[in-house]
């Protein structure tokens, strides 16, 4: 296979991206070829000899149009004959036309529960769509496979490392209302009035245009609520330094509602760190831990119940603690390992150009 794989940026360092460097060098072990067409590219210096880059540029529509069609028209003329269109439909879809000339299958890996016209046209034109769970792909659609994530196991590697002292709670992810930070902030105040000397780190800045307007009105809040000195926001994080900050922490808090599988709840449990979130599809997977599952997870928008579940956390002894990070990494070992993933995409790949051969 000759995979072409689109995706936004590729760049080792960068804080949203900086695992798909590691996704592109494990399909490169399966493929004969693979080349990456981004918008731009940063620190790709560890991709294996089998992969190339091109970038189109990430302004100018028409023009970056252009650049586009001609990517795919030299990739097409080189010998590529599949295509692999990471989260971003619109990828998909100036794809389809020119896969579809050269003979090649086209696919696309999403993993949201946002469903726009895009997703649906795109649904149309792709053979398959992999995504990380059920609830990570809101459309009905017989083409959809479940796949489970793509966890770096080496790079959140569990340690001997103990969280810091006093504790410290994490959240990684973008500073916009979907990953309703006002409700981790009401839990922290209700955690701080009952005595402990509690931290949070927020590791991610802001994307979109609004999300500056937003960050504004959480800072604003930690100053009325008098946590000025408890919260740090260290913006964006780049992905190599990102398992540090799960090791120190003593638990991760995700009060996302997005609702599909958060990649931040499993790299915590890579790095044996307990991890508690609202995201509903997280139930099934925390069920093999028993009664613990009911310590992981609290109802959306619930301060009280999440600062119970991390007071329970907090309060637990060392030995109990170290037991469940054993648990919650062997989970992401067993059904979100990157290697893994990146060869289900590359037999259920491969498996549709036999067929049609």
């Amino acid at each position: 296979m000759k995979l072409i794989f689109l995706t936004q940026w590729i760049d080792a360092g960068d804080a949203v991206l900086g695992f798909v460097p590691r996704w592109v060098e494990g399909l490169a072990a399966r493929c004969e070829r693979v080349r990456v067409i981004a918008l731009w590219s940063g620190d790709v210096a560890g991709l294996p000899a089998n992969v190339d880059v091109r970038t189109v540029g990430k302004t100018g529509t028409v023009k970056r149009f252009l650049r586009y069609r001609a990517a795919l028209k030299e990739a097409f003329a080189d010998g590529f004959d599949t295509v692999l269109a990471h989260m971003v439909p619109r990828y998909a879809l100036l794809a389809a036309g020119p896969a579809r000339r050269a003979g090649a299958p086209s696919f696309l890996w999403y993993t949201t529960k946002g469903v726009d016209a895009r997703l649906k046209r795109a649904e149309k034109v792709v053979k398959k769509i992999f995504t990380a769970s059920p609830e990570s792909l809101r459309i009905e659609t017989a083409k959809a496979v479940v796949t489970g994530h793509g966890v770096d196991v080496a790079h959140f590697a569990r340690t001997d490392e103990k969280p810091a002292k006093p504790p410290r709670l994490l959240a990684v992810g973008r500073m916009t209302p979907a990953k309703d930070p006002l409700t981790l902030l009401a839990a922290l105040s209700i955690l701080v009035s009952r005595g402990y000397d509690l931290h949070l780190d927020w590791a991610g800045g802001g994307l979109a245009a609004g999300d500056a307007g937003f960050e504004r009105s959480v800072r604003e809040q930690i100053e009325v609520g008098g946590l000025t000195d408890r919260v740090h926001l260290h913006g964006d994080v780049p992905y190599r330094e990102i398992p540090a900050l799960y090791r120190r922490a003593s638990v991760l808090t995700s009060t996302s509602l997005t609702g599909s599988v958060d990649k931040v709840v499993l790299e915590a449990m890579a790095c044996g760190r307990p991890a508690v979130t609202c995201n509903e599809s997280f139930r099934p997977i925390f069920t093999e831990l028993g009664p613990k599952a009911g310590w992981l997870s609290f109802e959306p928008g619930n301060a009280q119940a999440l600062a119970e579940r991390v007071e329970r956390l907090l309060r637990m002894q060392r030995l109990d603690l170290d037991e469940l990070g054993l648990q919650l990494r062997a989970i992401v070992e067993r059904d979100h390992e990157v290697d893994a993933l990146m060869a289900r995409l590359y037999r259920e790949m491969s498996g549709e150009m036999e067929g049609a051969a």
